[in-house]
């Protein structure tokens, strides 16, 4: 089940769509807004997926060094997802249902 969540992102608040992952998690908060609040009342934020994505980019570089190509290029989707009141990253298949399209690159330095 997908929903929309508020999200804190630093001194702003957005509103994202969001997949739950268990669905018979209650996301009822304050004002009775079901799929507007995090669990309790929390608003989500976004450190977990962007830690998440900044290891998944690491190891994908480690391994690039160890390849050692002159150029790479690597693109993936990325949908947001619901699990006891925290957002996570869902790493997807192609871009055309995801949240968010993440392209690194990494070019290997002369000399």
């Amino acid at each position: 089940m997908t929903d929309i969540t508020r999200v804190d992102v630093g001194d702003a608040t957005l509103f994202v769509e969001a997949r739950r992952l268990d669905p018979d998690t209650d996301l009822e908060g304050p004002g009775g807004l079901e799929g507007l609040e995090g669990l309790g009342g929390r608003l989500p934020d976004l450190s977990a997926v962007t830690e998440a994505l900044a290891s998944f980019a690491g190891q994908i570089g480690d391994a690039l060094h160890r390849a050692a190509p002159d150029r790479a290029t690597v693109e993936f989707g990325c949908q947001l997802g619901l699990d006891a009141g925290k957002l996570t990253a869902l790493v997807v298949q192609g871009s055309a249902h995801a949240s968010l399209r993440v392209t690194l690159e990494w070019e290997k330095r002369s000399g």
